[in-house]
C-alpha cells in the first residue's frame, strides 16, 4: 500500500501535473494567438488595403501607399501589443507552474516535519 502511494506521489502525479502545465502553457499561446500574430506581424491589420488605380495618378497613388502602409503600421503596433500580452501570461503561468511543483513536491515533507515539532512540543 505504501509503495502504490509513494509510486502515485512521485511518479504518476508529477507526470500529470507537468503535462498539465504544459497544455496550461499551450493554452495561453492558442488563447492569445502568439504564433499566428508572429506569422502575420507584417500583413495589414484585418487585411484593410487601399486599391491603387490602374492610371497614373500620382495623388492617388501615394494615398493608397500611404493608407496601405498606415494599415500595416496599426497592424504591427497591435499585433506587438497582444504577444507582449500572450507573453506575459506565459511567464505567469511558467513562474506559477514552478511553484506550484515545488509545493506538491515538497509538501509531504513538510507535513513530515511539521508532525515532527508537534510531538517535540507536546514533549517539551
Amino acid at each position: 500500500m505504501t509503495y502504490l502511494f509513494l509510486k502515485w506521489k512521485f511518479l504518476d502525479s508529477n507526470i500529470d501535473f507537468l503535462r498539465s502545465w504544459f497544455l496550461f502553457l499551450k493554452f495561453g499561446l492558442n488563447i492569445f494567438s502568439v504564433p499566428l500574430l508572429l506569422r502575420t506581424f507584417f500583413w495589414p491589420w484585418h487585411r484593410y488595403q487601399s486599391a491603387y488605380p490602374s492610371g497614373f495618378d500620382p495623388k492617388a497613388i501615394l494615398f493608397a501607399l500611404f493608407g496601405n502602409i498606415m494599415s500595416r503600421v496599426i497592424g504591427m503596433i497591435l499585433r506587438v501589443f497582444f504577444i507582449l500580452i500572450g507573453l506575459v501570461f506565459e511567464i505567469f503561468i511558467f513562474i506559477s507552474g514552478i511553484i506550484l511543483f515545488a509545493l506538491w513536491f515538497i509538501l509531504p515533507f513538510l507535513a513530515l516535519y511539521f508532525l515532527y515539532l508537534g510531538i517535540l512540543y507536546l514533549i517539551f
